[in-house]
Order: structure tokens, then sequence, then C-alpha cells
């Protein structure tokens, strides 16, 4: 869908703002098609561009507002309207990762910005892969109306019609309403491995440790110390079996300012879930001991935005 926007929007030089941190491979498509990406920080309602970024309007704004990708939380409503706002001034076009967003276990829904458009400013991105099993290889696309028919043609041109087998009988699976008892059943289920794995958490390592809010999504941030080193300590959970993605990856070249370690716990069993735990912890606490021997106690990382740059832009 990404390369599918690229082809059919952009041109080389053209600019996109990115989520930093973010997710690295939209990054790199964006790049392989002359398109610049540009990363912007997140604070607690979302995306934050500096006053400088928003006299520089981009031709796309990339974002995973329900839940996002990887600090996890959810983009707040004015922060939305703020956005929808800008794209409209500036003729942007915000792309709209709605990832996770099957999977909140607490807290009412936000709406979408998609559902908040009234300018044709937003296309509207998401897949199967998580809420089914990866190996589906299905996504869909809610675009503005004139969009429509010019990717109707680039999909079926570029990219032929795709599954359509798999797709028919995921038709009739959503027509008949066993997808949204599917997404039910698991969202129970993922809720309580959620649980287990904040419980293993606190156990080990007190009930204020930090880590990312709890509403929603299939992987957890455990934040660790400013300076901890999150890529040794993901290597060695490796070679104990075990998959931690250090969070510091997620940035753009040389901008991490938080170190952590990301866990998965979809596929997790739940009696799986402490004793897995326990055994990372194994391979965390000799690297916070040697943190805490050679550097002082982190400091807090800020930053809100200034919510009159938006207004001002």
């Amino acid at each position: 869908a990404v390369d599918l926007t690229t082809r059919l929007l952009a041109d080389p030089g053209d600019k996109a703002w990115m989520e930093d941190p973010g997710y690295w491979g939209t990054r790199s498509l964006l790049a392989s098609a002359g398109v610049e990406p540009i990363p912007v920080p997140v604070d607690d309602e979302g995306i934050a561009p500096s006053p400088a970024t928003l006299q520089n309007p981009p031709r796309f704004i990339f974002v995973t507002p329900s839940h996002q990708y990887p600090l996890g939380m959810m983009m707040s409503l004015s922060r939305r309207r703020m956005l929808l706002e800008y794209a409209r001034q500036r003729g942007a076009w915000i792309i709209e990762d709605d990832y996770d967003s099957e999977f909140r276990f607490e807290g009412r829904p936000v709406a979408s910005l998609q559902g908040l458009d009234d300018n044709d400013r937003v296309i509207y991105m998401g897949t199967f892969s998580k809420t089914l099993f990866p190996g589906i290889r299905m996504g869909f696309m809610v675009l503005p109306k004139p969009l429509a028919p010019h990717f109707a043609t680039g999909l079926s041109e570029l990219y032929r019609e795709g599954q359509l087998v798999q797709q028919a009988v995921l038709a009739d699976f959503i027509e008949e309403g066993h997808y949204a008892t599917h997404i039910r059943r698991m969202r129970q289920r993922y809720a309580q491995r959620q649980a287990l794995l904040r419980e293993a958490i606190a156990d080990r390592f007190g009930a204020d440790w930090p880590t990312s809010t709890h509403e929603a999504g299939l992987h957890m941030v455990m934040h660790l110390p400013r300076g901890a080193d999150d890529l040794g300590i993901s290597m060695a959970a490796r070679t104990q079996g075990l998959s931690a993605r250090p969070l510091s990856r997620y940035y753009s070249e040389g901008a991490a300012t938080q170190q952590g370690l990301l866990l998965g716990y979809a596929c997790v069993p739940e009696a799986e879930i402490g004793p897995a735990f326990r055994k990372l912890a194994e391979v965390i606490e000799p690297a916070l001991e040697h943190l805490a021997r050679t550097q002082e106690p982190p400091k807090p990382i800020a930053a809100r935005i200034n919510a009159e740059a938006w207004s001002g832009a």
C-alpha cells in the first residue's frame, strides 16, 4: 500500500514526515522511491513537529495514531484535529497506518483520522496479517473518493488482482460475522497475556518500572535507563532463544533519546510468559548493574509539543 501510494502521488525530492521512533521499513521504502524521510519526534499525544518543521510542509505525513509504533501511545483528539487542519492548509497527504487498533483493551477508542477528515486528505491503511495470521498477506486501503479510480487502476496494472480466492473467502468470513467474533476472542486472550507480562516485570523489577501504555497492542516496551545498551541486551537475549528488540534501533540514525526492549506477547502461551521473562531478566540485570557502576542516574525525558506552534504554522 505504501509502495502504491508513493508511485502514484510522489515525485522524486518530495518529503515525508515520519514518526521518530517509527517503523524503519517505511523509511527505507520511501528513500528507495526518492522521497526524503523527515524524522519527527513524538510525545505522549502523538507526532510532535517543531515550529521549524511546520514551516517546511511535506508531501506525506505518516502516522500510527491508534497505537504509535513502537512506543504505544494513542494520538489525542486535539492532535488529530490539528494535524488534519495542517494537512488541509498545506496540501499534504496523511497516511494513517491503523496499527493494532483492533486490539484495544481498555479506554474508549478515538475516531480515526480518516473518519474525522472532511477534506479528502487522509489515506487509511490496514492489514489482516496481525488480526488473522502473518501468512495471509492481505491488507486494505480506504481512499478519498477522487483517488479511488486511480488507485484501482494502479493496483491492477502494477500488482495485478492479487489472491482472488483468498479475498473472496475473507469477504465471506467478515460478512458472516466470524471476523468480529475472532477479534473479540483474541482481544481477551491478548489482554490476559499482556497482564501476565506486566506482572512478571513487576515481580522482578518493581511495580513502578516504566513500560509503555497498557491500553492496546500486541507488544510492550520495557523502558531502560538512558545509556543502557539495549542492542547488546537484545543480542545477548537472542543467544538464550529470546526475542527482545532494541528500542534505540527504531530511531533515525543517531537520534535515539530512549533505550528499551520491545517485548511481544501475542504468540507466547500464557504458561510460558513468566518463565521466559525471568530468563530475560537474567540478561538484563547484569547490564543494568554495569550501567549503574559507570554512569550517573538517567535524567527524565521531556517533550510535549507547544500547541500554539500548530495554529501559527
